[in-house]
C-alpha cells in the first residue's frame, strides 16, 4: 500500500514537471517573475535578447519534459515490477531535478526583485522527499 502511495506521488509530481515544461516551451515573452527580476519590459527589449531569453526559457521547459517523461515512465514500470536499480534512478532523477529547480527558484527570490513561484517549487520539493522516504519503507517492506 505504501508503495503504491508513493508511486502516485512520484506521478503527480512527473505530471507537474510536464506541466511546466509545456508552459516554458510554449512560450513566447518572459514569465511576469522574470520581467520582475531583469526589471524589464519584454516590449522594450531588443530581438537578440528576445531571442536569447526564450531559448533559455524553452531549454528549461524541454528538460522538464524530460524529467517528467522519465519520472511517469519510471512510475509505470515499478507500479509492476520492483527492481532496484529503477527504484533508485526514479529517485535520483525526481530529486535531482528538482533540487535543481529549487535552487534557481531560490536563488532568483533571493537575489533578484523577480517573485518566483517559491512556495509552489518548495511543496514538490517537500512532496519528492516523502514520496522517497515511503519508496524506500515500501520497497524495504516489499523484499522482507
Amino acid at each position: 500500500m505504501i508503495w503504491k502511495f508513493a508511486l502516485v506521488l512520484f506521478a503527480v509530481g512527473g505530471i507537474s514537471h510536464i506541466i511546466f515544461g509545456i508552459v516554458y516551451v510554449t512560450a513566447s515573452e518572459l514569465m511576469p517573475y522574470h520581467a520582475q527580476a531583469l526589471n524589464v519590459d519584454w516590449n522594450r527589449l531588443g530581438e537578440n535578447y528576445k531571442i536569447l531569453f526564450l531559448a533559455f526559457i524553452r531549454l528549461a521547459g524541454a528538460g522538464g519534459l524530460v524529467a517528467g517523461l522519465v519520472n511517469l515512465t519510471l512510475v509505470s514500470y515499478l507500479y509492476y515490477r520492483v527492481e532496484s536499480r529503477m527504484v533508485w534512478l526514479l529517485i535520483a532523477s525526481s530529486l535531482i531535478f528538482q533540487s535543481v529547480t529549487n535552487y534557481v527558484v531560490y536563488s532568483v527570490y533571493i537575489n533578484t526583485p523577480g517573485d518566483p513561484p517559491l512556495l509552489m517549487v518548495s511543496i514538490g520539493s517537500v512532496t519528492f522527499i516523502i514520496a522517497t522516504i515511503m519508496l524506500l519503507a515500501g520497497f524495504r517492506d516489499q523484499h522482507s
